[in-house]
């Protein structure tokens, strides 16, 4: 079960560039900054909402799990986003994907560092509200690499 241990926070300041948040040539820069910091993996999505082509050839919306696909699957899925309302990213590691990956549902909850019935999971990312991205792990040295890129602190659970 992933149960993270680690949050950091990408508010508007992190993007220097950007008057808005939550846009996917964001999301491209953070999983560039760490992709190849990471084992062999999947993406997975669930309840997003977002603007541009990709939101329609995916539609990934509700609290499924879908397969997006390796780093540059993920990549390209993003560049073809404007913007993300929100949305829930999965990097699960590829050598111990879940067998239960397909019952797994995601809801978004207000409560911070909330587990997820899932192994194997590496790292979890939050578009939310456009207001930021939310970034979870279990892997400090992972958590550290985006909070140095970007310049921001890491939360550690009080659990």
């Amino acid at each position: 079960m992933f149960n993270p241990k680690y949050r950091i926070l990408l508010l508007r300041k992190c993007f220097s560039r950007d008057k808005v948040v939550c846009l996917g040539t964001q999301l491209i820069s953070i999983v560039k900054s760490i992709k190849d910091f990471l084992p062999q993996n999947v993406w997975y999505g669930a309840d997003i909402d977002a603007v541009g082509k990709g939101a329609r050839k995916y539609n990934l919306n509700g609290i499924k799990l879908n397969v997006i696909g390796s780093d540059s699957e993920f990549i390209e899925y993003c560049s073809e986003i404007e913007q993300f309302m929100c949305g829930e990213f999965l990097c699960i590691n590829g050598s111990s994907l879940s067998r239960n990956i397909q019952n797994v549902e995601l809801e978004t909850e207000d409560e911070p560092f909330r587990s997820i019935e899932c192994d194997g999971i590496l790292i979890e990312i939050r578009a939310f509200d456009t207001t930021c991205f939310e970034i979870y792990s279990e892997d400090f040295d992972l958590i550290n690499k985006i909070s140095k890129t970007y310049s921001v602190d890491v939360e550690y659970s009080k659990s």
